[in-house]
């Protein structure tokens, strides 16, 4: 359904933020049924983005993993499950988890002031991971801009025409009083875009490619000598180990083509020959 990579083969990341926010979710529903009203309390009280506790700097980011309503925690994950996993194979694991987490504080810090000086309550509570979501629905459109999607499961479009459509959306509707949290959502547009333009123009990438071949004593812009995986590896565990530790690094990007190869063939073999 929906194209969905199976859960074991989905990147660590992904499993990480899905299984946090399940057990989240799980716990706030079960003290909600058990009428465990002090857990249920503990969680979403101290848990969520209040604007007039914004001296509290935990909440910026635990509000994220916080979901209480079925239909949201669902959406969101499908989300997760649907774009995530191709934003970090792209970008590599490190800055996935930097993307995310960046942007779930942004969008929390951004919206603060909407609430405390604008027409909304300032005792509204904040929770879900949509503010990080949409930092990594950017980061997607940004990578794959021609892929399509279907925009409300209904209407085929371009995923860099869709983000457009996102903005205009929380835009218009953002002092509507309704129970989105459009303002966090712009938060989170608005360091999707920051955070990968910083990425993309990263000095401190090329520094520290430029010391590492100092190190190995050859000359900046040296390509790198062949990894041992190029020529043939006995042992293909240990080759598919070092392929993976790279895409976790630098992302699908910096693997060269015998590599990438190798990846398909080796997932495809794993798997028996199935597709999903």
């Amino acid at each position: 359904m929906f194209g969905l990579k199976p859960f074991r083969y989905l990147s660590s990341p992904i499993r990480t933020l899905l299984i946090i926010n399940l057990v989240v979710f799980g716990i706030c529903n079960l003290a909600r049924i058990f009428n465990l009203d002090g857990i249920y309390t503990y969680l979403v009280g101290y848990g969520s983005l209040v604007p007039v506790a914004y001296e509290q700097i935990w909440r910026y980011l635990t509000y994220a993993f916080v979901h209480v309503d079925l239909w949201h925690f669902l959406f969101n994950m499908l989300a997760l499950w649907m774009f995530g996993d191709d934003v970090a194979m792209a970008i590599g694991f490190r800055r996935f988890w930097i993307l995310y987490l960046f942007c779930a504080v942004f969008a929390g810090v951004f919206s603060i002031p909407f609430y405390l000086f604008g027409a909304m309550s300032p005792m509204t509570f904040i929770i879900g991971a949509s503010g990080a979501l949409m930092g990594v629905f950017v980061a997607y459109a940004r990578l794959f801009p021609e892929r399509g999607i279907l925009m409300f499961f209904i209407i085929p479009m371009k995923i860099k025409h869709a983000i457009w459509i996102f903005v205009a959306m929380d835009v218009m509707f953002a002092g509507s009083g309704d129970t989105i949290a459009h303002f966090t959502h712009l938060g989170g547009i608005a360091s999707g875009f920051l955070c990968m333009y910083l990425f993309d123009n990263s000095i401190w990438d090329k520094l520290r490619g430029e010391f590492k071949e100092r190190r190995q004593g050859k000359p900046a812009g040296t390509p790198d000598d062949p990894l041992e995986g190029e020529v043939r590896f006995m042992d293909r565990q240990k080759q598919l180990d070092m392929i993976l530790k790279k895409v976790s690094e630098g992302g699908v990007n910096s693997l060269t083509e015998a590599e990438k190869t190798f990846l398909v063939e080796e997932s495809a073999r794993r798997r028996g020959g199935r597709r999903f």
